[in-house]
């Protein structure tokens, strides 16, 4: 919390700088509750007299993603026309979730500068906690069963849970800091000015939506589309290359398994695409956006609109890679249940041979596909439920179809223009939904469980 708090001197600079007061007074007035409340708990807290186990990191994810809206609300209330405390911890979340949709109605689509670095730093912080959070917290659990959240910067400690943690931290927000720079810095040679650059070199990093009205810009042209395109597909994929980039491994990158199903799915929606007719450039950059679970527009403000929905939700199910900040089931399950489907069809001639696979060069036994098939069952009920619910809230088939999956695959494209009139229960139940969505629905069943906590 007392990170969040920091990072608000951005938001807080710009407000100065722009003559926000209002803005500066509401992000202040946050800091000074977050710090409060936050030290108070450090200073009165006791040293632990165990040593930290994965299972209290799950804790601690939980507690955050659901505390952190709540602390980040208030420039929402104050710094904007927003009576609705509900409506301004939607907005947070939307941002923390990078799912990226606005709830708050401003005139003109023109937000106080101070509040659009608000989102930003929002937007930064949410991405990074997801990709941390997956590649410690989530590996050292094995959620998911094959381990598809396991890296090279994770290894489990003999001492506290939390003595690995710092270094997959360091490595994560390094990587999506200098992301981030290079892609502004090209955004900034194709012309674009430098607010839009660096709010959407945040977007694509954190696959989310900083500018809450992206339909109503201007295109950014070829050469900005070809760039959002780039840092797009880095940050869907996210540690699956950028760890062997960062080794000097760059094939290693390239044949990666999540990194060359994600190349073929953007081919092979963006096929389906040019038959809803859509061009080739089109094609390319709604498959590219709606895979990553971005709903950053590429190739045309309105091309998303062209898409039938049957169509448009398949990739943000699937979503990017599971040490990313994308939405989704993730490829690598994907992966892992199509080899499995490899090896059964192989036996089909041969009952009695034995036969098996790997996934990135770790067996894959029984149990992991198991696992695989569990949280895809739990995924698959979890939609069904959360739509069933959007229209007991009296939201429209369609509309709650868009809701359902853009919520939990924290897929903005499929979630914009669908929550402009939501009622107070809709609100709340899109809230819970895309926090379901960040911690992989899974997560949420051992914290439920008296057993988990025990062991």
């Amino acid at each position: 919390m007392l990170v969040l708090a920091a990072s608000s001197l951005p938001a807080i600079l710009t407000g100065l700088a722009y003559a926000e007061y209002e803005q500066v007074f509401a992000l202040v007035a946050m800091v000074v509750g977050i710090v409060v409340l936050a030290s108070s708990i450090l200073l009165l807290t006791p040293q632990p007299t165990q040593k930290a186990r994965p299972s209290d990191a799950l804790g601690l994810v939980i507690l955050w993603w659901m505390l952190a809206p709540i602390a980040a609300c208030l420039p929402f209330i104050i710094g904007v026309q927003n009576r609705s405390v509900l409506l301004a911890i939607h907005e947070a979340a939307a941002c923390l979730t990078t799912t990226g949709q606005s709830v708050i109605s401003v005139e003109g689509d023109l937000w106080p500068a101070s509040l659009l670095v608000w989102r930003g730093a929002l937007h930064f912080i949410g991405g990074a906690a997801s990709m941390i959070t997956a590649a410690s917290v989530l590996a050292a659990l094995n959620l998911g069963g094959p381990g598809i959240h396991r890296s090279a910067l994770f290894v489990m400690p003999e001492t506290s849970f939390f003595d690995a943690v710092p270094k997959v931290a360091r490595w994560v927000l390094l990587i999506l800091g200098g992301g981030i720079s290079i892609t502004t810095l090209m955004l900034l040679m194709t012309g674009m000015s430098f607010g839009r650059a660096i709010s959407d070199a945040i977007s694509v990093w954190t696959t989310g939506m900083v500018d809450p009205a992206p339909y109503g810009r201007s295109d950014a042209g070829i050469a900005g589309d070809i760039v959002l395109g780039t840092g797009l597909a880095f940050g869907a994929l996210g540690l699956a290359v950028a760890l062997p980039l960062r080794d000097g491994k760059p094939l290693k990158a390239l044949s990666d398994p999540e990194t060359t199903v994600f190349a073929l799915l953007i081919v092979v929606f963006a096929g389906m695409a040019m038959f809803a007719g859509l061009t080739v450039g089109e094609s390319l950059g709604w498959s590219l956006s709606a895979l990553s679970t971005s709903g950053l527009p590429l190739g045309g403000v309105e091309t998303g609109d062209r898409v039938p929905l049957p169509l448009f939700v398949l990739p943000a199910l699937i979503g990017g890679s599971a040490l990313s900040a994308a939405g989704g089931v993730k490829i690598a399950r994907f992966i892992v249940l199509a080899r499995r489907a490899g090896v059964e069809f192989r036996q089909l001639g041969y009952r009695r041979s034995i036969l098996g696979f790997e996934f990135r060069n770790r067996k894959m036994d029984e149990r992991s596909v198991i696992g695989v098939w569990v949280y895809l069952i739990a995924y698959i009920a979890a939609v069904f439920l959360i739509m069933l619910l959007f229209t007991f809230t009296g939201q429209s088939i369609e509309s709650a179809i868009r809701l359902a999956i853009g919520c939990l695959t924290n897929s903005g494209g499929l979630v914009i223009g669908h929550t402009a009139e939501l009622s107070d229960g809709a609100s709340i139940l899109a809230i819970v939904s895309m926090l379901l969505g960040r911690l992989e629905i899974l997560a949420i069943i051992p914290a439920i469980s008296v057993s988990f906590w025990r062991g």
